[in-house]
């Protein structure tokens, strides 16, 4: 006898409404979108397309000079590591025990000779500083050479296409012409990366000037230092707080003389020449830190800060966050890496989106 199944759900008619309303918010969707999706002239799109791999390119190009410019400070600090145990040596020689003998005399003279001694062996302040400036120079050169061939390079690739004609980008036909086009359109995407975006961005950063970036990272470097590591008013006395900011003279030296004095005055009659010179060691891996990494505790906060700034329920919590943000940013506390990095990605989206003005937007009206 033969068994009749039950008739199968009519599924395509039950699904049929479902999908029906789907395709009709998808239409509504498309519509919706393309009222408010930028719609860019096709020759521009197709030039945009043609820029972009190189815009790429010097986007990881200017990435990697960052780290080629720390190196730059990484093996200055291995070079003078070396000379740790013949600064030990100078400290515990005849004329160092002389000079501490003599400094129950005539105050300070001890401290002024440590100071001789470590920047005879190893670094004077003004060394540490033209160092931290020629780092920094060093990337802004960089940044700038890499923006020259990026713009030539464009030129080069767009000058002969149809956005160089006279109702697109005409100042394609010439080189002068189109850096000045692009200068312009900068400054007009200045305000609005600024506003949409939150990037702080100096002056100094926008127009490119290495000296004065790097006499304010300088300077901002300087005050983390004496924060950090710690200034006695026995070592430096009241130019410690100029010497803060300056980076004047002695303010390295007594900065790490005085993490070592007292052990040095303890150890009198041995011979401590490894363990002063470990304890040197030490002391400049620490110095290496703070002026690449920062301040630990400072970048903690400034983790905080940026996460409070975004996902605080509180609209008054996230402006009080990013307010403390922005602070700490200007601190210097965050150290040299950080501050490349910054530079480097304000850089990065000034060029993109000057190029996109110039490209996509139709240029300096």
């Amino acid at each position: 006898m033969r068994t009749h199944n039950a008739d199968p759900k009519p599924r395509g008619r039950f699904f049929s409404p479902w999908r029906t309303l789907g395709v009709i918010a998808g239409l509504l969707l498309m519509a919706v979108g393309s009222q408010y999706l930028p719609h860019h002239d096709p020759i521009r799109l197709e030039a945009w397309n043609r820029v972009q791999p190189r815009l790429q390119s010097t986007d990881e190009a200017t990435k990697n000079e960052v780290n080629t410019s720390t190196e730059q400070i990484k093996k200055f600090f291995a070079q003078r590591k070396q000379n740790a145990r013949a600064f030990a040596s100078d400290v515990l020689g005849l004329n160092g025990k002389w000079a501490y003998l003599k400094g129950y005399i005539y105050e300070g003279s001890h401290e002024r000779y440590l100071e001789e001694c470590f920047e005879r062996n190893l670094f004077s302040s003004a060394e540490l500083k033209s160092l931290i400036e020629s780092a920094v120079s060093r990337y802004v050169s960089e940044i700038q050479g890499r923006e020259n061939q990026l713009l030539v390079a464009i030129r080069a690739d767009l000058e002969g296409s149809e956005l160089a004609g006279p109702n697109y980008l005409p100042a394609l036909s010439s080189e002068g012409e189109f850096r000045r086009e692009y200068d312009a359109m900068l400054q007009k995407v200045l305000p609005i990366l600024t506003r949409d975006l939150g990037i702080s961005v100096t002056r100094e950063v926008v127009s490119l000037v290495g000296s004065e970036i790097a006499a304010t990272l300088v300077m901002e470097i300087g005050v983390s230092l004496a924060t950090e590591l710690g200034i006695s008013g026995g070592i430096l006395g009241a130019g410690a707080s100029s010497g803060a900011v300056t980076f004047g003279v002695g303010l390295v030296a007594g900065i790490l003389v005085d993490m070592t004095l007292d052990w040095i005055i303890r150890q009198a009659g041995y011979d401590p020449e490894g363990e002063i010179a470990a304890k040197v060691v030490q002391s400049l891996d620490d110095l290496e830190r703070v002026i690449l990494e920062g301040d630990k505790k400072t970048n903690e906060r400034y983790g905080n800060a940026r996460f409070h700034s975004t996902w605080s329920w509180s609209s008054a919590d996230r402006q009080a966050a990013w307010a403390e943000a922005q602070s700490i940013e200007s601190s210097g506390c965050l150290g040299l890496t950080r501050q490349l990095n910054h530079i480097n990605d304000v850089r990065s989206r000034l060029r993109d989106e000057t190029l996109k003005g110039l490209i996509l937007n139709g240029g300096v009206e």
